[in-house]
């Protein structure tokens, strides 16, 4: 990726890379991922497309305070000061789990500046991965927090949770470059670290089960992409949710991926999100492409 710059907002630096030629794309990550979470993706949009991708606050080489709001309406809010910083007037957002929520409600509350959402494996309405609530719990406490930091530091156990979760199809993806850049890089400080479990416990279930509500006040176009095998946000969930959405919404599986198929194929989801990027009228879509 490209050399990672940073803006000031409020009292901390957020970080982001900028890269490609064309019309402004923001990409947005989600947990427990980093900008680099696009690093295969990056190579094949940047022909056609600026990408500008970011770091969430405390995520990658963004910074935090005690003052950092880690709400979904927070972090939303950061991206329209990014998008102010950088005179953006108009732009399309691709996100992936967390950052697939964060792009739906951009396309909301900065509706006048947002052409077209691309949303990979994300929250849906009626689904909260059982794993986040255990998660937020041990993060709430301190032997819960000082548990989680060991299990990072062990490679071969967070291979094998990982492994289990239905991260990926093909678990070589597990490889050390994976673990480094993200598991074991949020080790680097007690900074990062703490980070990291800011953002999963901003996570706000009461906003994911009102999905719907949100769906129902987006006006510009929405991709869904899907990995066929996701253990996280199960596909028959995106069928159901996009099924509710024939107006406005069309979803795309990848077979032979799982929760990160940017990550497992990347150029078959580059070739969906540029299809449908392309497209300058607006559409009717179909509910499912594949």
């Amino acid at each position: 990726m490209t050399k990672t710059l940073t803006f000031p907002y409020e009292d901390i630096e957020l970080a982001y890379t900028v890269s490609g030629s064309g019309p402004a794309l923001i990409l947005l990550h989600g947990w427990p991922f980093h900008k680099a979470s696009f690093r295969k993706l990056l190579p094949l949009l940047e022909p056609h497309y600026t990408c500008y991708a970011l770091d969430a606050a405390g995520m990658g080489a963004s910074g935090w305070s005690r003052q950092t709001n880690f709400s979904f309406h927070g972090h939303v809010e950061r991206v329209r000061a990014f998008a102010d910083r950088m005179k953006l007037p108009g732009y399309s957002v691709i996100g992936h789990d967390t950052g697939g929520t964060f792009a739906r409600m951009l396309a909301v509350s900065d509706a006048a500046r947002v052409d077209r959402i691309v949303a990979i494996d994300t929250e849906v309405p009626g689904h909260l991965p059982g794993v986040v609530p255990k998660l937020q719990w041990m993060f709430r406490r301190r032997f819960g927090r000082a548990l989680f930091k060991a299990a990072l530091g062990s490679k071969s156990l967070m291979r094998r949770w990982l492994g289990s979760t239905g991260f990926f199809v093909d678990k070589r993806l597990l490889d050390d470059e994976y673990m480094e850049l993200f598991v074991t890089s949020w080790l680097r400080s007690d900074h990062a670290y703490r980070g990291l479990l800011e953002y999963l416990l901003g996570v706000d279930h009461s906003l994911v089960a009102r999905l719907d509500e949100l769906h129902a006040k987006i006006d510009v176009p929405i991709l869904f992409i899907w990995g066929e095998k996701d253990g996280v946000f199960p596909v028959r969930r995106a069928r159901e949710m996009v099924a509710r959405m024939p107006d406005k919404a069309s979803l795309a599986v990848i077979g032979g991926a799982a929760f990160l198929p940017h990550e497992e194929r990347p150029e078959e989801v580059a070739s969906h999100i540029l299809t449908f990027l392309d497209a300058q009228a607006p559409v009717r879509f179909a509910s499912e492409s594949r």
